[in-house]
């Protein structure tokens, strides 16, 4: 485990804070990647993410066959649809819109693409998590928008569970909740971070205050790990939604910055 001495209690990340993955990255024109959390970015890992991606892929385009291994990646589909295939383990899915697919690689991997035959841009909103212990074979599923709980947190206040809450999926990874929330103009909520959790906050419509901070559309919250419970009082200065999820401990929090002046 990396740790990182007098570590923030919170990063704040507006959009032009974040980095874009396009062609150059991918290596084929058809889709971007906005990185709060990556190999691309200051923070490398938090809890057990690895990266985090708000991504598009335009229609009828995509992300041919490539290979991963170990880790687990959650695809929140806010928009679209999108086509799978696994050419490893001959393993095909069609997510429609709001609907969320987990992929968990295992130790045999998978060899997947991602592609939009749909005639609209696909918004995926993914995390990739590493899992402890790593299952053998890869698993599959689709989480449909149906089946996701939904619940009223406070006045004004709505929230689906893709993790979390009652969800029917299987998370092979340490995601503890992760939920799409919409928020009236002027509703409030207290957000209950227990010890030894992280979290992360992304806006994806309107305007929000985060306890002090003001965040508009594309600003991202992280809240690394902390040995201590928090809570973040969230209030809606427009009508707004969110993304939020809760975490592990994982490998804590690694930024490049303390790669390049701490020694391991």
């Amino acid at each position: 485990m990396h740790n990182v001495k007098n570590q923030p209690d919170k990063i704040l990340l507006a959009p032009n804070e974040h980095y874009t993955l396009g062609a150059d990255e991918f290596g084929m024109e058809g889709l971007i990647a906005i990185e709060s959390v990556g190999p691309f970015t200051e923070v490398l890992v938090i809890g057990p993410l690895i990266t985090v991606h708000d991504s598009v892929i335009y229609a009828g385009q995509g992300i041919g066959h490539h290979p991963h291994r170990f880790n687990e990646r959650l695809f929140y589909l806010e928009k679209g649809t999108f086509d799978h295939d696994d050419a490893l383990n001959n393993v095909q899915g069609h997510i429609k819109d709001g609907g969320m697919a987990r992929f968990t690689e295992g130790q045999r991997g998978m060899v997947h693409k991602e592609w939009n035959n749909g005639n609209m841009d696909s918004e995926i909103f993914i995390l990739v998590a590493t899992t402890d212990p790593i299952p053998e074979d890869m698993l599959f599923e689709i989480l449909e928008r149906n089946d996701m709980p939904v619940k009223e947190e406070a006045p004004g206040v709505r929230v689906r569970y893709m993790v979390g809450g009652g969800a029917p999926i299987k998370i092979y990874s340490d995601i503890r909740t992760f939920t799409d929330t919409e928020m009236n103009r002027h509703s409030k909520i207290t957000w209950e971070i227990p010890a030894d959790e992280g979290g992360l906050l992304s806006v994806r419509e309107g305007e929000i205050t985060a306890a002090a901070d003001e965040m508009a559309k594309k600003w991202t919250l992280l809240l690394p790990p902390s040995k201590k419970p928090r809570t973040i009082r969230l209030v809606a200065n427009t009508k707004a939604r969110i993304i939020r999820t809760t975490f592990g401990w994982g490998e804590g929090l690694v930024t490049r910055s303390s790669l390049s002046t701490n020694k391991y």
